[in-house]
């Protein structure tokens, strides 16, 4: 029963941290704009009240009428959509000559039930009404019924904000050279093919980090090697903490071994692997526009093919990917959680499988990180769009041959040892 309560208290502190990695702090924690008070027919709201230019900038229309409305892109209809500026206490509208002449862009028209919600973004002219910080109102105009009645709703007032020193930093090193790789591979491929751009794009990056992640891979085998002498030493001086951390150091100095030297490479590679989850998740959205290096400005980010083998990529993956996903990541961890033993049984050190502390609390982390971590990944996977997941496939595929090789580099030495004191 005890041993019950570690495994579920350990599965909810994981499964806390997996999602404020995978949503973002900003995503959890982000002031929320608050519905307005008092009945309203037509409520709109923006999703979040304070937004960092360049992001997309997203409302809830919710319709309270009895009756069903419409709403008409401006493109076709003009009037139907207005943004206000506010400066100096006074209004001004900031797209009266936007939409006089949309070209090839286009704002969705769509329509409400009565106590029905949607979400709605213009990302066609994101970058264009969104380009200054300062605070904003938006106004639509809809219609109902068959003699074409109108009503005008209007938001509460929402922040643009100019993006911090970091998120420039991240935008110039990470995001900029990401998008624009991403957006020359789908205009190069004859099809235009989203999907075997983000495929080469995941394996050009994973080439880029191939040296940190298999400086990574070997510190963390050599450091599981020394566990069983780690908890050794936990038995014999787990008392006096002041021995205990020396005794430690100790053992890391003699086998030259840093504690430090598997988290390093993953903290470098982190802002790549997050640069890529997040250029993938938008697709090449118009209103990321402003991340184009000037020789690519011209590029028509609406020349993109989503469909590949099936999959609508900018739509959420079917189940059948979130269980290619879940099983890809099981065989990664359970090839070096079996490597890890197998080294424990060849050097005859049986501590592994004897040594109650080990059992069990690597075993419990071990079950956790084997069952638990590719649940949860195969599980966000439904809700994420099909080319997040079509990224997160292929990276980890590569990254079980990339284990191979460091298990085969790591235990060719030792395997030769036995042959020569066999013979």
């Amino acid at each position: 029963m005890n041993r019950f309560k570690d495994f579920l208290k350990s599965f909810l502190i994981w499964f806390a941290i997996f999602y404020v990695v995978i949503f973002g702090i900003d995503r959890i924690f982000g002031k929320k704009t608050p519905t307005p008070q008092g009945e309203q027919a037509i409520i709109i709201r923006p999703v979040q009240n304070s937004v960092v230019i360049g992001n997309l900038v997203g409302f809830k229309v919710q319709n309270n009428e009895k009756h069903k409305i419409y709403f008409s892109s401006p493109c076709e209809i003009p009037g139907t959509l207005k943004i206000f500026r506010q400066a100096n206490d006074q209004k001004f509208d900031i797209t009266e000559k936007t939409f006089e002449n949309c070209g090839t862009k286009a704002v969705a028209p769509f329509s409400l039930e009565p106590g029905s919600e949607a979400t709605v973004s213009f990302r066609d002219f994101n970058a264009e009404v969104f380009s200054e910080a300062g605070k904003y109102e938006l106004q639509m105009t809809f219609g109902y019924g068959e003699e074409g009645e109108t009503v005008i709703a209007s938001s509460n007032l929402f922040e643009l904000k100019t993006p911090g020193i970091f998120r420039q930093l991240f935008r110039a090193i990470i995001s900029k050279p990401l998008f624009n790789l991403l957006v020359f591979l789908t205009h190069t491929i004859p099809t235009h093919s989203f999907g075997w751009a983000i495929v080469i794009m995941t394996l050009l990056v994973r080439l880029l980090l191939f040296i940190p992640n298999q400086k990574a891979m070997r510190s963390q085998r050599e450091l599981q090697k020394l566990q069983p002498l780690i908890e050794e030493i936990k038995e014999k001086y787990g008392k006096d903490q002041r021995v205990l951390a020396m005794k430690t150091m100790e053992l890391y100095k003699t086998h030259k071994i840093s504690p430090m030297s598997s988290c390093l490479p993953i903290l470098f590679q982190m802002p790549f692997l997050i640069g890529v989850y997040y250029i993938v998740r938008d697709g090449l959205s118009p209103h990321l526009h402003y991340l184009l290096y000037t020789i690519q400005k011209n590029a028509d980010l609406s020349m993109v093919n989503f469909d590949f083998f099936g999959l609508h990529l900018d739509k959420p993956g079917p189940i059948i990917l979130a269980v290619l996903i879940t099983g890809a990541q099981w065989g990664a961890i359970k090839l070096s959680l079996i490597s890890a033993k197998r080294k424990a049984e060849k050097n005859g050190d049986k501590i592994v499988v004897k040594k109650e502390g080990v059992q069990g609390q690597m075993q419990q982390m071990n079950k956790i990180m084997l069952y638990v971590m590719p649940l949860m990944i195969g599980f966000f996977a439904l809700s994420f769009p099909a080319g997040v997941g079509v990224y997160w496939l292929f990276s980890t595929v590569f990254g079980i041959f990339q284990q191979k090789l460091v298990n085969w580099q790591l235990d060719q030495p030792q395997v030769k040892r036995v042959r020569e004191l066999e013979s």
